[in-house]
């Protein structure tokens, strides 16, 4: 009988082997430096993984993360690398550990999961639906010489203080749901991995932008590749304070124009290139939906979802069917104040009917009630009370700001 359990340290190369053989990667594992288990220091028992006896058969992460949500900080479980030996596929071991760990994250206090899929509809049957899209950007850089350099740009290497990045990045996220704090995780961890890579040999450099006054307001990491016979600069992260360190953040491309051919950025969707340059017609894009979430404590997130912007106090029945977390499944009074947000059972009708599919999108601001009551899913339906929800399930800035 096969077994499921949390992995210990020695038990993340199996993993490791996993993904060179899911994701189609190349390593020499009897080299000793590739035996290194997890280079970025996660803990073990944040992987979970189907065993025959001692042999791995299907493994994830489940990372713990710190998430942005509408102004409060709040438990992610970010879930990455998810994979199956292919020998042991089609034995339902991936559903099997998400009817394990989704109740656990429940426990834990997690109040969302993420993840980046390799097939949204796979994972539409673990109550994840999509709640993140990027606008995938190319302009010319020639055409962006008009934002003119000025400030300053620092030029950060690995292990320089990374005291700027992380206060240009906590601004940054400080309003966008899903941004992911970088300084949650112990020893600067995940400031360290940012900043790894060596420019010399990646093509990957970082730059921090400040004003003429010398304040830190934004940052930009890209790589110079080459797609098509062309140079580009392929943005990897821009995070800014404010309009003035965006701005100052994409001056540095103009300088590059006799480098790179096209400037190339997989952006926030609140983000709009068309302000970029004076010609619109030279600019490529394309929405790509992309990373989805689930809710994993629908109380905790209906008590902390922003209360509508003008209206000072008020009250909506909802009732939520959520097959994969049925501790979730139920009818919610959520009533509104001065005070704040109360959130109790409720035994009248509801106002709103939704799964946690539809709900996970609506409760993050990835999309609008009116909206929503266009798609082709079935999982929502509104009985009364339409103002109301119209003005609390409204569109708000998000980004996943991870990979996972």
């Amino acid at each position: 009988m096969a077994e499921i359990r949390r992995l210990e340290a020695e038990d993340l190369l199996q993993l490791n082997k996993i993904h060179t053989v899911v994701y189609n990667r190349r390593i020499d594992y009897s080299k000793e430096e590739n035996q290194k288990i997890d280079p970025l220091g996660h803990p073990a028992d944040w992987a979970i993984g189907v065993f025959d006896g001692k042999t791995l058969l299907a493994g994830m992460f489940e990372i713990d993360y710190l998430m942005r949500f509408d102004g409060h900080s709040v438990k992610m479980s970010g879930i990455s690398g998810v994979g199956t030996l292919p020998q042991a596929r089609k034995s339902g071991y991936v559903r099997r550990i998400f009817e394990k760990i989704l109740p656990e994250a429940y426990e834990k206090g997690f109040v969302f999961s993420n993840l980046t899929p390799f097939n949204h509809d796979f994972y539409r049957k673990f109550g994840y639906e999509v709640a993140c899209a990027r606008k995938n950007i190319s302009i010319s850089t020639g055409d962006m010489s008009d934002i003119r350099q000025n400030g300053e740009f620092v030029n950060i290497l690995a292990n320089d203080d990374t005291s700027m990045l992380a206060q240009i990045h906590s601004a940054y996220i400080a309003d966008i749901n899903h941004g992911i704090h970088r300084d949650y995780w112990p020893e600067n961890r995940a400031w360290k991995s940012f900043t790894r890579e060596d420019p010399y040999t990646t093509g990957i450099h970082l730059y921090v932008w400040k004003d003429e006054e010398g304040t830190p307001r934004s940052y930009i990491k890209y790589q110079d590749v080459t797609e098509d016979g062309d140079h580009n600069i392929n943005v990897l992260e821009l995070a800014f304070t404010c309009k003035k360190g965006l701005y100052g953040a994409l001056s540095i491309v103009g300088g590059l124009s006799a480098q790179f051919e096209n400037f190339k950025w997989l952006a926030p969707v609140f983000i709009d290139p068309y302000d970029f340059i004076g010609d619109a017609w030279s600019i490529e894009t394309e929405i790509k939906p992309r990373d989805m979430t689930r809710v994993v404590n629908v109380k905790t997130a209906l008590e902390l979802m922003r209360r509508p912007a003008g209206k000072k106090e008020g009250e909506y029945v909802i009732e939520v069917k959520d097959e994969s977390l049925p501790v979730n499944s139920g009818k919610y009074l959520v009533q509104f104040g001065a005070d704040g947000t109360k959130v109790s059972a409720a035994s009248k009708n509801p106002d709103i009917s939704c799964d946690i599919l539809t709900l996970s999108q609506l409760i993050t601001g990835y999309r609008s009630l009116e909206n929503a009551l266009y798609s082709r899913n079935e999982g929502l339906e509104v009985h009364s009370n339409i103002e109301t929800l119209k003005q609390v399930f409204t569109l708000r800035h998000q980004h996943v700001t991870e990979y996972f």
